[in-house]
């Protein structure tokens, strides 16, 4: 019984592939240009970033490094807004008097998690009283945590979200000092590592709280049903349930400011090749699955050939069902960035542009094809659809790949009523950036930064030489059949990764050769009257 149960589930999942590649486009392309099976990454825009010099006021001097170089959009200007203190700074948010809030996660001086319920984190108030961009003074509102990441403020009270649980906080004299409370939640699945950080969000419509629960191993089956998921708690903490699943670790959680939806970053488990799988973006929805430990992008399965993503296998069919629940993810980044927090932009004084978008920090990028350690802004409608995605805040690793001289971890993004955006890095220098606007600048869209290319294009892939994933790029002018095909060197088909139609603008497919030989391989692009090929190698 249990073989034939193995064995429909692989029959099941061969025909679903063999039909997203062979049935012919004018059945399944013609409506729809992004199959399962598929990983389509987001089109990156260009922001037009400008080098931009650290502000560090005359209280930090000497704290922070001198003449440190940002890369902002025209119009931006950047300052250090604290430092006293601060030791893993994490994710940070703002009361109702507009005092910042700040999860000090490494407080006692160690990068170390005390699982046996010593005291190592703390929350700080950092209140900046005469407005003029830097935290006079540093107040420790709560203490006695274990490893604190994040915060909300719900009807007056503070809620942090600590490995094991979660804490209400109440401050019964407005001195910014939260003198008493209670565990709001407990038995908090946690662990010694990985994933043991927690996001808590607050829906203040609804009276509903979210709280993400990272996976406890990179690729497994998990035993404990709360682990690798998003889970919801009523205002009063009762109606404990299990939001959303196959989430390894979302730990970038924000409400969008129109829809309400809850969104989440992803950070992707290890594949075979190092830019796969790339880090997702998108809506959590209420009993949405979202891939792990099956499947990544839109239903594309998990190599179980590497390390110890052998504690998976045998895939049955009720397996196979659920990645076929899996929806196209809003946006797909770069592998291994780490994107961290989330943080939709409200009404403010950023140009319009960004009204709505999200910005996302990016705290590593060491194993993946783009260097990471940034802030990148996401403009997407508020259904998900026609997302875009665009460098921000770059410049916090001056030259890649040399990692002796990245001097920040990018974590939490926030903003305070008057649309600053305020970052905070963990790690390196322990520190909280301001940006501001000076209403100089041009908008996000100005000098063709959004424009469509003014060619088709098909771009070298990378890397080259290559085993066994490879990413090609390429560019649309405008709207029209595309084909993208590879050959080897005799001139014989040996795979096609696109054949459809698609509208103009930038796109990225990855091929996987692991079933081809070494060897140099030609890939061709066929868009309309152009044609251009390029040749790749396969070294195994």
């Amino acid at each position: 019984m249990g073989q034939q149960r193995i064995h429909s589930g692989f029959i099941f999942f061969l025909l679903t592939t063999v039909m997203a590649v062979f049935i012919s486009p004018a059945l399944l392309f013609a409506q729809d240009d992004y199959p399962p099976g598929t990983v389509q990454m987001t089109p990156k825009v260009d922001l037009n970033l400008e080098p931009v010099t650290l502000e560090v006021p005359e209280k930090f001097r000497g704290m922070v490094p001198e003449d440190l170089i940002l890369n902002l959009p025209s119009g931006f200007s950047v300052k250090v807004f604290a430092v006293d203190e601060l030791r893993g700074p994490r994710m940070m948010a703002f009361n109702e008097d507009g005092v910042l809030y700040v999860a000090n996660m490494k407080a006692n001086g160690s990068s170390e998690f005390q699982p046996s319920g010593g005291s190592t984190s703390e929350i700080l108030a950092l209140p900046d009283l005469n407005n003029d961009g830097v935290a006079d003074t540093v107040i420790v509102a709560a203490s006695g945590l274990r490893w604190a990441n994040s915060l909300t403020f719900y009807k007056g009270d503070m809620y942090v979200a600590d490995t094991h649980q979660i804490v209400k906080f109440m401050d019964s004299d407005g001195d910014l000092v939260y003198e008493s409370s209670e565990v709001f939640a407990d038995d908090i699945p946690t662990a010694d590592s990985p994933h043991i950080t927690r996001t808590i969000v607050a829906d203040e419509a609804n009276e509903r709280f979210y709280l993400s629960v990272g996976s406890s191993c990179d690729v497994c089956r998990e035993d404990d049903p709360e682990r690798a998921t998003v889970l919801e708690f009523s205002a009063d903490g009762t109606e404990r349930r299990v939001f959303a699943t196959g989430l390894r670790n979302a730990i970038g959680l924000d409400l969008h400011p129109v829809s309400g939806d809850l969104w989440a970053t992803n950070n992707g488990h290890t594949e075979a090749d190092s830019t796969m799988p790339p880090e997702w973006i998108d809506i959590v929805r209420d009993g949405g699955f979202y891939g792990w430990p099956l499947a990544f992008g839109y239903q594309v399965y998990i190599d179980y050939d590497i390390r110890g993503h052998w504690r998976v296998p045998p895939i049955l069919r009720e397996d196979s069902l659920l990645v076929q629940t899996m929806e196209r993810p809003a946006a797909l980044v770069d592998a291994h960035s780490s994107p961290m927090d989330i943080h939709f932009y409200p009404e403010g004084n950023f140009p319009t542009d960004y009204e709505n978008a999200a910005f996302i920090a990016y705290r590593s990028g060491f194993r993946g094809p783009d260097p990471g350690h940034k802030v990148v802004a996401l403009f997407v409608d508020e259904d998900g659809a026609n997302a875009t995605v665009g460098d921000f805040m770059t410049g916090f690793w001056p030259n890649p790949p040399d990692q002796s001289n990245i001097w920040a971890k990018p974590v939490g993004i926030t903003t305070d009523s008057e649309g600053s955006l305020y970052l905070s890095s963990d790690w390196i220098n322990h520190l909280i950036l301001k940006v501001e606007y000076d209403n100089q600048g041009t908008s996000v869209w100005d000098d063709g930064a959004t424009e469509l290319p003014l060619a088709t294009r098909l771009e070298q892939n990378f890397p080259n030489p290559f085993n066994p994933v490879t990413t090609i790029g390429y560019s649309l002018g405008e709207s029209n059949a595309v084909t993208l095909e590879v050959f080897d060197a005799l001139g014989r088909k040996v795979a096609t990764l696109l054949n459809g139609y698609q509208s103009a603008g930038q796109y990225e497919v990855n091929f996987n050769a692991s079933n081809l030989s070494s060897g140099i391989y030609l890939y061709r692009l066929k868009a309309g009257d152009y044609t251009e090929s390029k040749l790749l190698n396969l070294v195994k």
